[in-house]
C-alpha cells in the first residue's frame, strides 16, 4: 500500500495518490486517480487539497500531462470533491458528476455550487476511453468508472478490501447497494480500485465478503427483534457494542438501510409507542 500523499503506479496508465482523510476509517486516506494516454488525462475524485494539490499539479507536469479532460467525481461527499474546485481552476478542465448528486453538492456546499455539471456517459483521455456507469447505493447518484483496456472498475464507495462501506439515508439505499454490488460481480473486471485503500486484485472476493456481511446484519437484527421491539438506539449499541465513537453516526444510518430494506420486504415494521412517543422496531409477524 501507498504511504499518505505518495504517487504509486497501479496499473498500466493509472496512478492513485492516497490523500489522508483521518475520519474515513479504517485506512484514514482517500484515493485520487488519474487515468493517462499520452498528454491527455482523466482525473477520478478529488480529496486532495492544499500540499496535496500542489503535489498532484507538479506531478501530472512530470508526466507530461498538458490537457485534462475532465475530472469526475464518483459522488459528492467531502472527501471525494473538497479539491476539485480549485483542481478545475487550476487545471481549466471540466467537472463532472450525476445529476442526482449535483443537488446535494449545490446544498452541502453553497461556496462551491456550480462546480459540477452533468457526467457524459463517455470520457476519454488520449485514446483511452472511460465508460460511465450510474450505479446508485452509497448515493443517488454513485458512479462506477469502467477502463476496457484493463478490465478495471473504479467503484468509489462502493468496494473495499478490508472492512465495510457506509450505506445510510439520505444519500444511501440499501437495496440499491446489493444491487451495486451484483454489478461489480457482472462486471467481468480483472481488477478493482476503490475510494478507500488499497487496488483489490480479486474484485469477485471482496464483493462476496461484503454481501454476507451485509446479510449477516440482516439476520443479526431479525434475531433481535424477535426477542422483543427495539429503538433505533438499541438497536445501533447491540450491533455495534466497540465501535469507534467517531463512527457512531454511520453505524446508525447503516442501520436505518437495513431496517428499510428489511421494511420494504415486509419482515420488519416500525410504530410509535403512545406510551412515550418513541418509535420502535418490531417483527412484523408481532
Amino acid at each position: 500500500m501507498a504511504s499518505e500523499g505518495t504517487w504509486e503506479r497501479v496499473l498500466p496508465g493509472v496512478w492513485c495518490m492516497r490523500v489522508p482523510y483521518p475520519n474515513v476509517l479504517p485506512y484514514g486516506t482517500v484515493n485520487l486517480y488519474v487515468i493517462q494516454d499520452g498528454s491527455e488525462a482523466v482525473i477520478v475524485d478529488g480529496g486532495a487539497t492544499g500540499e496535496h494539490l500542489a503535489l498532484l499539479a507538479e506531478r501530472l507536469r512530470e508526466m507530461g500531462i498538458r490537457r485534462v479532460t475532465g475530472i469526475v467525481a464518483t459522488h459528492y461527499h467531502v472527501d471525494h470533491t473538497s479539491g476539485i474546485p480549485e483542481l478545475k481552476a487550476r487545471l481549466e478542465a471540466a467537472a463532472f458528476m450525476h445529476p442526482l448528486d449535483i443537488p446535494a453538492f449545490n446544498l452541502h456546499f453553497p461556496h462551491a455550487a456550480g462546480t459540477f455539471e452533468p457526467c457524459p456517459e463517455r470520457l476519454r483521455a488520449g485514446e483511452r476511453e472511460i465508460c460511465v456507469i450510474h450505479q446508485p447505493g452509497h448515493t443517488h447518484g454513485h458512479l462506477h468508472l469502467w477502463l476496457p483496456d484493463a478490465k478495471a472498475l473504479l467503484v468509489g464507495d462502493h468496494l473495499v478490501d478490508e472492512g465495510s462501506v457506509w450505506v445510510g439515508p439520505p444519500d444511501g439505499h440499501m437495496a440499491d447497494y446489493y444491487r451495486a454490488l451484483d454489478a461489480v460481480m457482472q462486471a467481468g473486471a480483472e481488477v478493482a480500485l476503490p475510494g478507500h485503500g488499497p487496488v483489490i486484485w480479486r474484485p469477485e472476493r471482496s464483493t462476496e465478503r461484503l454481501r454476507a456481511r451485509r446479510q449477516m446484519r440482516e439476520d443479526q437484527i431479525v434475531a433481535i427483534l424477535a426477542e422483543s421491539p427495539k429503538t433505533l438506539a438499541e438497536l445501533t449499541a447491540a450491533l455495534y457494542p466497540d465501535v469507534d465513537p467517531r463512527a457512531v453516526p454511520f453505524a446508525r444510518h447503516t442501520v436505518i438501510a437495513h431496517l428499510e430494506r428489511l421494511e420494504e420486504q415486509g419482515i420488519v415494521r416500525k410504530a410509535m409507542s403512545a406510551a412515550d412517543w418513541i418509535m420502535r422496531y418490531a417483527r412484523s409477524e408481532e
